[in-house]
């Protein structure tokens, strides 16, 4: 038997997500990189307080296939910052903790001046 998802799951898998109470939608930047599937944190968080994104459904190849977390962070200091994870929690303390890490990138290290500010777009295309 073959088995598939087709272009309404893919839609209805990310508007489950965008709709859950505890989706991941509060984003924090570090300075590591390499973080693996079963990692629930960042290598090294930055000290500020994570931001509260905005979630949504957008398409990249069929109709709502990917969910999109969207938000601006800003530096409160000299930063070189390399990796951004997406928590469902807030999180408390400095750097935050708590809550659990659903999405992670790394990319090339971009230097951050202090009151520097980046908007960031996530997207994670079910596929």
């Amino acid at each position: 038997m073959a088995t598939f998802v087709t272009n309404a799951g893919f839609a209805n898998n990310t508007a489950a997500w965008h709709a859950y109470t505890s989706r991941p939608l509060y984003l924090s930047w570090g300075t590591g990189s390499g973080q693996t599937a079963s990692s629930n944190a960042l290598a090294t968080a930055a000290n500020e307080s994570r931001a509260t994104g905005t979630s949504s459904q957008q398409t990249t190849t069929v109709t709502s296939d990917t969910y999109r977390v969207a938000g601006t962070l800003t530096a409160g200091g000299s930063r070189a910052i390399t990796e951004l994870g997406i928590f469902d929690a807030a999180g408390s303390g400095n750097p935050p903790t708590g809550g659990n890490m659903d999405l992670y990138g790394d990319f090339s290290v971009i230097n951050l001046a202090t009151n520097d500010s980046i908007a960031f777009t996530f997207n994670t295309k079910v596929s």
